[in-house]
């Protein structure tokens, strides 16, 4: 059953000195943004269930998510923080004698709501402070960045033993729920260490000798995973036959077990087939997995010669003349700038509903067809920078004063990616598949918003 607030006050409350209950400025400021009864209505829209156990209040779970990306801390350490802080227990709704939100609580709370909920509470923030006219939105810069997926470097042989190692875990679910118990399966686990060892020795070799040992180990670590993929489909294939002592939530539960083993073995035999033709000689593989837990992650290497590649998610960033993000997109793959910048535009307007004056990109968005959709949305001033050779009246007009003086301005982007990425941690997701980063984005993204408001109301 949703919750939006906790009517139940405290008496120790009450009791505690009037320097205990004050909050610092900050917090003052964000308490009184987040009171608004506007960032209600998504959870109100989408949650609107009456029975069952209560959540955590949503105000309540709003102010923890901003303390956890306002101080970059994990779910545990969060909770521990915020039970010994009289401020931020305050600050988050929390009487002296209520507990804290239990870490997986919060987590799956995270996943249940979806980044849906956090674009519409993006959206909401900045339709607020515009109202109560602390943006001005006459200027707009359009930039993207990469945010990258929790994983590692992938190589042929790590994937390999991550689906090795991925599988015998599953089986072993199964096994201990008492399904397919009589099957044979044997874990090849120390086999694959020793490849991985052999790997790590011949690398400092750094000769053509260590690439072809590479190779013969890629290929034995292939091999045993083979082998336990194999004996994982009969597993597979024998727990469907449940004994009587499996019934009630132990058969619910080997039949989500079934379903993550059935996943897991599509994703090493995809692996396995990469294996196979980087051992022939293939080295441009379309559509290559780059890692088993998060298979929606992409390869992304960004237009610059000093960049290296990237693992993860395209994004797209709005931004005014305030450095407040309007509205942001996270996208699969690697598209093409110039294709996305009519959905930043009108992700823009719909939550600024006015034209900017000002619309400044770099070189990667550079088109007629992008120039020509910005003059008939009625923007005076188009600074966008086209690729290639340029004609002399094309020339001439990018050696404007004006156009150069956008141009310096756009730059002012970068540093706002940059303080995105070491304070917000904008850079690195800590959750899994394109959903999570664009959870881990939104939330950061609004927590960098409402500091910025902060900041604003205080000028003003």
């Amino acid at each position: 059953m949703l919750r939006l607030r906790d009517p139940q006050g405290s008496l120790w409350d009450q009791l505690l000195s009037p320097q205990a209950r004050t909050l610092s400025a900050e917090l003052t400021a964000v308490d009184g943004c987040l009171a608004d009864e506007r960032f209600f209505e998504p959870y109100l829209r989408c949650f609107r269930t009456l029975v069952g156990r209560p959540t955590v209040p949503v105000e309540t779970y709003l102010r923890l998510m901003y303390l956890k990306h306002r101080y970059r801390l994990g779910y545990e350490m969060l909770v521990r923080e915020v039970t010994d802080s009289l401020h931020w227990r305050r600050f988050c709704h929390l009487a002296l004698d209520a507990p804290v939100p239990h870490p997986t609580t919060l987590s799956k709370l995270t996943r249940k709501y979806g980044p849906d909920i956090v674009h519409e509470l993006n959206r909401l923030l900045v339709q607020r402070a515009t109202e109560q006219k602390l943006l001005r939105s006459r200027k707009l810069r359009v930039d993207t960045t990469v945010v990258q997926a929790p994983i590692d470097y992938p190589t042929d042989i790590g994937l390999l033993a991550d689906s090795a190692r991925m599988v015998t875990r599953t089986v072993r679910h199964l096994h201990a729920a008492g399904a397919a118990v009589r099957t044979a399966f044997r874990s090849r686990a120390r086999s694959i260490k020793r490849a991985l060892a052999a790997v790590g020795r011949s690398l400092r070799m750094r000769t053509d000798e260590a690439k072809a040992a590479v190779l013969r180990q890629t290929a034995r670590v292939l091999r045993c995973t083979r082998q336990i993929s194999r004996q994982a489909q009969r597993v597979l294939r024998n727990s469907r036959y449940l004994g009587q002592h499996v019934q009630g939530r132990t058969a619910a539960l080997v039949q989500r077990t079934r379903l993550h083993l059935r996943r897991e073995l599509q994703l090493a035999a995809r692996v396995m087939e990469q294996a196979r033709l980087r051992i022939r000689g293939t080295t441009t593989i379309p559509d290559r997995l780059v890692s088993v837990f998060d298979p929606e992650a992409r390869p992304i290497r960004r237009g610059k010669l000093s960049a290296r590649t990237e693992f993860g998610y395209k994004a797209l960033l709005t931004e005014t003349e305030d450095r407040v993000i309007t509205h942001y997109e996270v996208y699969v793959r690697n598209p093409e700038d110039g294709g996305l910048l009519p959905a930043a535009v009108a992700g823009h307007t719909q939550t600024v509903p006015r034209t900017p004056h000002v619309v400044a990109t770099d070189r990667g968005f550079g088109a007629k067809d992008n120039e020509e959709l910005l003059r008939n949305a009625g923007v005076k001033w188009i600074s966008l920078p086209y690729k290639g050779r340029l004609g002399a009246g094309r020339a001439a007009h990018e050696r404007q004063r004006w156009f150069r003086r956008q141009q310096r301005w756009r730059s002012g982007q970068e540093a706002t990616i940059s303080l995105g990425s070491r304070k917000y941690a904008w850079r690195h997701s800590r959750l899994r598949g394109r959903d999570g980063a664009d959870l881990w984005l939104g939330f950061g993204i609004l927590t960098h918003n409402l500091d910025r408001m902060v900041v604003i109301d205080a000028k003003r």
